[in-house]
């Protein structure tokens, strides 16, 4: 028997990782497999060892080690079918698997006389696999060119050295994933103004017509925090039909505020989310992020991949998470790290300035893992209420959430910072849904309408210009605040409204500025 029919665990162990990175390329760079080939490769070689010392033939235990390896990472699809047939307990299932694989090795030694031809099947099978999904990964990145724009920066923004005497002011910049704006916020039959009487009641100015930029965080955060608008990437991205995501992290992570703040003697303070974007950035003098999660030790991709193998029920006793209701380990976990988010603001506000604070926190933006006044709920609970009512359960958790972050803020700080309030994007239409690839080329007005307008608010101590006006949009923001406190010279861009195709076509953008501005019956 050729010896290269024995390699088929080791692709078969390969194969996992790759897959589901290809199936969520458009979100991550290659350097996520990192660990997860290495946790699979670990598995390999335990699996592939206590076959040989059990079974003592090279040719079976190959084919044991591939039929462990294909049950323990195809954990979560068996339990997916398992649970049509109400088969929900972990040791039932794995139970349950064990037989299976016991039947299977019991009928490998009963026809030992075709185990040239077992070994061949599943060495080419596997073998195609990885050509497959690796083929598909190269089309990818060569059809987008992404190795050549992961370096990739926005245009020039002139600096300029003036800045205004006195002490820098801390400045404080909350990202609110999809908050929408008060007048949305009325249609879904919620009040939002004890909130914004808050605000204003601490000096905040509230921009009552702002809307976003872009209908996706990448794309608003890319933006925002470049000061710019990303039509120069429709050129870099092949005409703009791409479904990458990551070609923007480069400008999120090392916009050019961050660099302009960093230049002026500002720390910058990062404090991490569950999207891998903001869960951490490597430009920042300090990264806040949770710990103790349900996989302490693992990145948000290395999370998604073990929660697919057999390895979860395991991992999931070893890390208990003893404030646990929902189902979904993910749930909890972002449950968790919401919470956290806020709560490290409480080490956060005592460390010495100038700094520069960012907080990409996920809320009200789903899953919906929190009441109103931010207690757990589990999928029970939340399966039973509307969209719309998850949605506003977890916007008044973000407005208590936020109350009480601003009051510690602003109770101790000895100079009064600059505070920035502003959603990405606002919701997911719920009065007026569109198609599940994200079509907005085809979206309403009444679409376009309730996605567009956000939170906004600003505190700016000292700014005597009455710089700030309604319908401020967020690619404005920081150039604003440069001019009012760095003495820089920026001119204010017009606010635009951008839409893309479809989540094939991230970067064929298509202004509907006007679109907004029109009244509709």
């Amino acid at each position: 028997m050729k010896k290269y029919f024995f390699l088929h665990p080791i692709f078969f162990s390969l194969y996992p990782a790759i897959f589901l990175y290809s199936q969520n390329i458009n979100q991550y760079k290659e350097n996520v497999l990192l660990i997860p080939i290495l946790l699979s490769l670990a598995f390999l070689g335990l699996i592939s060892s206590v076959c040989w010392l059990v079974i003592r033939k090279l040719e079976i235990s190959a084919v044991a080690s591939s039929l462990l390896i294909l049950i323990f990472f195809s954990y979560s699809r068996v339990k997916e079918l398992a649970k049509s047939i109400k088969l929900t307990s972990d040791i039932l299932l794995s139970i349950c698997l064990l037989v299976i694989f016991i039947f299977l090795i019991f009928l490998v030694f009963r026809y030992q006389k075709y185990l040239h031809n077992i070994s061949r099947a599943l060495s080419i099978l596997s073998v195609i696999l990885i050509i497959m999904v690796l083929s598909n990964n190269a089309f990818f990145e060569v059809q987008i060119k992404r190795l050549s724009l992961l370096n990739l920066e926005s245009g020039s923004i002139p600096e300029e050295n003036s800045e205004i005497a006195g002490q820098k002011p801390d400045i404080y910049y909350f990202v609110l994933d999809r908050y929408a704006g008060a007048e949305v916020l009325k249609q879904y039959g919620f009040d939002n103004n004890p909130f914004l009487d808050f605000l204003k009641s601490k000096g905040f100015y509230i921009a009552s017509e702002a809307t976003s930029n872009y209908p996706k965080t990448f794309l608003s955060l890319g933006s925002t925090l470049n000061m710019e608008y990303l039509n120069f990437l429709t050129e870099k991205t092949n005409g703009g039909a791409t479904s990458d995501e990551s070609i923007v992290t480069p400008l999120v992570q090392n916009g050019k505020v961050i660099q302009l703040l960093k230049s002026k003697g500002y720390s910058y303070i990062h404090v991490g989310s569950g999207w891998d974007p903001t869960r951490s950035n490597p430009k920042a003098s300090q990264n806040f992020v949770l710990k103790g999660g349900r996989y302490p030790f693992a990145d948000e991709f290395t999370s998604g991949f073990l929660q697919t193998t057999l390895a979860s029920p395991i991992l999931t006793k070893l890390y208990p998470d003893p404030t646990a209701v929902s189902e979904k380990p993910k749930n909890n976990e972002e449950r968790s790290r919401i919470l956290y988010e806020f709560e490290v603001f409480n080490q956060i506000i005592n460390q010495g300035g100038p700094k520069f604070v960012f907080t990409h926190i996920l809320i009200p933006h789903d899953p919906y893992v929190l009441g109103k006044d931010c207690e757990p709920l589990p999928e029970t609970v939340t399966s039973k209420s509307g969209e719309k009512e998850n949605y506003l359960n977890q916007l008044q958790c973000a407005n208590k959430k936020m109350e009480e972050v601003l009051t510690k803020i602003l109770a101790s700080s000895s100079v009064k910072p600059v505070i920035l309030i502003q959603a990405d994007e606002g919701p997911l239409p719920i009065l007026n849904p569109i198609s599940k690839n994200l079509a907005w080329k085809n979206a309403s007005d009444q679409s376009l309408k309730e996605k567009f307008p956000i939170l906004t608010a600003y505190l700016l101590p000292g700014n005597k210009n009455n710089v700030l006006y309604p319908a401020i949009t967020p690619v404005n923001s920081f150039r604003l605040i440069f001019n009012t406190y760095f003495g820089t010279n920026l001119p204010l861009l017009p606010d635009r409204n951008i839409i893309f195709e479809d989540d094939k076509n991230y970067y064929k953008f298509i202004d509907v500025t006007e679109k907004l501005k029109t009244n509709t019956n």
